[in-house]
């Protein structure tokens, strides 16, 4: 394309066939918006109309990080030659692992390289964009990742077996669960460093761990309208959704954290894959704590507890 010639239909296909684009554009991204934003970057006829699009705002965050792409095309193979040439998968499975029940793995987790986004997702295959890669702490985001590819491999429960006005207030306490205990193998050391040595997002997710005990309120009295009042379940389990920063990653770490402090790393890690129990362990910290951290209610807790002998396979 930087020739401005078009890539011939089997060239897309082959692109398209490869592990990481069959999953992108499975769901989340079309094939068309990558040829379309490609060509927009890499072929100089289209010029003109990349300025167009970067004034409109249209794609603008992807159509920067091609742009970036394009630029640093030595910097990327630079990338590429060290991840062939390191065994990272050794090393961000040794901090996985921690927080793990077994302590070996028989199986590493695929991962596929590409470029899509400043971003990676914990898919299977594992999708890594290789720019991205660069300015990241890789391996913490490679351990994170990984831990939740093992961890979806041993669910105390199957999301199949889950009734249809069960399955979006699970799949919260699911989020809670995976990212609070995922976030303890790489953001724990975000904590003990001075604020000017984290970043811009470490910054905003330490004061989102700080806001918890309120969301935990919250949390409690939309929980309390689920007990109450069952056939509710769906609209409240949005409203649910909606109370957790980040996707559920701030306040699953800072249950997790109690748990920790109040019992152990081996209890903590019973927990990977059982939602529930993670909740329940976490309400018995903070009962603990001698009101220092908000509990569940007794209703709240009664309707976890139901959910886990309901679904969670002995």
């Amino acid at each position: 394309m930087e020739s401005n010639r078009e890539p011939s239909k089997s060239d897309w296909e082959q692109l398209f066939s490869t592990p990481g684009y069959t999953i992108l554009t499975s769901g989340e991204f079309n094939k068309q918006f990558f040829i379309d934003n490609f060509r927009l970057v890499f072929k100089p006829s289209k010029r003109k109309e990349l300025e167009e699009s970067l004034k409109n705002k249209k794609y603008l965050h992807h159509l920067n990080h091609y742009i970036k792409v394009r630029d640093n095309k030595n910097l990327i193979k630079d990338q590429q030659k060290l991840l062939e040439r390191n065994n990272f998968n050794n090393i961000a499975i040794d901090r996985t692992i921690e927080f793990l029940p077994q302590n070996n793995v028989y199986e590493y987790p695929p991962v596929s390289f590409l470029i899509f986004e400043s971003n990676g997702r914990g898919s299977s295959p594992i999708i890594v964009d290789v720019a991205a890669s660069i300015e990241w702490d890789f391996i913490s985001f490679l351990s994170h990742e990984f831990h939740h590819w093992y961890r979806n491999r041993q669910l105390q429960f199957s999301y199949t077996d889950i009734a249809f006005e069960d399955q979006d207030i699970i799949k919260i306490f699911s989020m809670i669960e995976a990212e609070g205990i995922a976030d303890m193998v790489d953001k724990k050391d975000w904590f003990t460093k001075p604020n000017s040595a984290i970043s811009e997002y470490a910054r905003g997710f330490i004061r989102d761990v700080g806001k918890t005990p309120a969301v935990i309120v919250s949390m409690d009295e939309v929980l309390n309208q689920i007990y109450k009042d069952p056939k509710q379940k769906k609209n409240l389990a949005k409203r649910l959704y909606y109370l957790l920063p980040q996707k559920g990653h701030t306040t699953g770490y800072f249950m997790a954290s109690l748990i920790l402090e109040k019992f152990s790393k081996s209890k903590l890690v019973m927990c990977v894959g059982n939602p529930f129990e993670f909740i329940l362990l976490y309400n018995k910290a903070a009962k603990m704590s001698a009101g220092r951290y908000p509990s569940f209610s007794d209703e709240s807790i009664k309707l976890i507890s139901e959910f886990s002998s309901k679904y969670i396979i002995n």
